[in-house]
């Protein structure tokens, strides 16, 4: 690995959550959740084929150019309703904050649910608070 490589693995590891063996970066809030969107159904559907290993079906390979299943699945983010994750198309059908971001645009028919209103201190409201959840 070269040197720059090696710092910038080191510094990201650094700051990584205990357990996590891989970090990757990305440019902006934004491209880090598309990047989640994206990693999250490819490995559900690498799961659903069987594994990582198992290659997609030339099917699957014809029908993804068409924006069709089997290639193209009907997959579906859930998000919050008050919530902000974005202003890509991906990120911005899951956001819900501020109509001026999203007027105009496409959006995926994906579903949202309602957030927890958490009453604190945490540790004086337990009981209310698991049944937010």
């Amino acid at each position: 690995m070269k040197e720059q490589d090696q710092l910038n693995k080191d510094a990201f590891m650094a700051v990584a959550p205990p357990g996590m063996t891989r970090v990757t970066a990305a440019m902006c809030g934004t491209c880090a959740n598309e990047g989640a969107f994206k990693v999250a159904m490819m490995s559900y559907a690498a799961r659903e084929r069987g594994g990582w290993h198992v290659a997609p079906t030339p099917e699957e390979m014809c029908s993804c150019l068409l924006n069709q299943a089997p290639g193209s699945p009907d997959y579906a983010i859930m998000s919050l309703k008050q919530g902000f994750h974005g202003r890509l198309l991906g990120a911005l059908s899951t956001s819900r904050t501020k109509n001026m971001h999203k007027v105009d645009i496409p959006a995926f028919d994906w579903p949202a649910a309602e957030n927890p209103r958490y009453k604190y201190p945490l540790e004086e409201n337990a009981e209310y608070n698991r049944a937010q959840d």
